[in-house]
């Protein structure tokens, strides 16, 4: 009670401006968890493209203030991608990994964010990836298996032989799920886009949240975007505070926190319209959303919303087929048939012919 008396004024709210504005501010050892994607330095159209030691240097400073607030047994996640100039690549992962370590801190895992499209490349092989950094403060961290488990791939598999006979060999509320994610890109047809062009799928942060925090612990993210750590923090019953400083972003935070229309009975994405129709009972087709492609909304039940392992086990189908065909085309033999070609897979079917 005492630390978040300190935070008063600033808890559930996401401040207009810079991040080291609203970091300076906070007392030592006063959130559990940090998790935030800075800007990728990509020279996209929301982010300046400067040198890259320049932003290194600058990141750094952010980061000893991360660390400075962060508690004891808490946590930090710190997503990236890679910085590219004239063709060169850098996975900023590489560089980040030393500065956190100087801010003394400890790594626990590098997780691989990987996704089957991206950006086309010619000259090298195209990226189909970009890397979450876990790292703690201390070795006594939150970390809470049992909230964030996934079936089993052999979810009936037993002992067959020993004392153990005839038993489950697998914990039954399922298994780790391990440092390769493949949750889905929040680009089109995804409920929870808004105009912001690279967005945290919320169901990627809320894995980190319920593993690494508790009831009531206090998330942080300096760089909020249009909020989706604030959202889920929200909605999984933690306390928030965060730092925007893209006016139209932090409008955007804002009115998905709120769940309620603009002026014009405009919401900033699907995933908030539907929320809202569905707890006041209004049509959703009353109402549009921000990036609305189609003559009219739809309603929840027509959602097609799929679990990660559904992504995962698409990935590595695909992957399996590429392999192969690879492999056909060195030894000269009959290309398999890909039966999900445009689409046309069936439940049930097989890969490939």
């Amino acid at each position: 009670m005492a630390r978040r008396n300190k935070l008063d004024g600033r808890m559930d709210r996401v401040f207009c401006g810079d991040c080291r504005e609203l970091l300076a501010s906070l007392p030592d050892d006063s959130v559990d968890l940090i998790v935030s994607s800075p800007p990728y330095n990509l020279g996209k159209e929301y982010e300046s493209k400067i040198a890259l030691e320049r932003y290194i240097q600058a990141q750094t400073e952010v980061l000893l203030e991360c660390s400075r607030v962060l508690s004891r047994t808490g946590s930090i996640f710190w997503q990236v991608g890679a910085f590219a100039d004239r063709g060169m690549l850098v996975p900023l992962d590489i560089r980040f990994f030393p500065v956190l370590e100087s801010c003394g801190l400890i790594p626990r895992n590098r997780i691989v964010w990987a996704r089957q499209h991206g950006l086309h490349a010619k000259k090298k092989f195209s990226c189909r990836h970009e890397t979450i950094l876990w790292f703690t403060k201390t070795d006594t961290y939150t970390f809470n298996l049992d909230a964030v488990r996934v079936p089993q791939k052999y979810q009936n598999k037993k002992h067959y032989r020993g004392d153990k006979r005839g038993q489950l060999s697998c914990n039954p509320e399922g298994k780790n799920p391990g440092d390769i994610w493949l949750f889905r890109n929040v680009k089109h047809n995804h409920e929870e886009q808004t105009v912001h062009p690279c967005q945290f799928p919320e169901d990627m942060v809320a894995r980190i949240v319920l593993a690494t925090t508790n009831e009531g612990d206090v998330v942080l993210d300096p760089y909020m975007g249009v909020g989706t750590v604030a959202v889920v923090a929200r909605d999984l019953d933690r306390r928030f505070i965060g730092a925007e400083k893209d006016e139209e972003y932090h409008q955007i935070a804002e009115q998905r926190l709120a769940g309620e229309p603009d002026e014009h009975g405009v919401f900033p994405n699907l995933k908030t319209l539907r929320d809202y129709c569905e707890r006041t009972g209004e049509v959703v087709e009353m109402y549009r959303f921000a990036v609305q492609v189609g003559r009219q909304p739809t309603d929840r039940s027509k959602a097609k919303i799929h679990p990660e392992h559904h992504h995962l086990a698409e990935m590595e189908d695909r992957i399996e087929y590429e392999e192969a065909a690879f492999a056909a085309d060195l030894r000269g033999d009959d290309r398999p048939v890909d039966v999900n070609l445009n689409g046309g897979k069936k439940e049930g079917m097989p890969l490939f012919s």
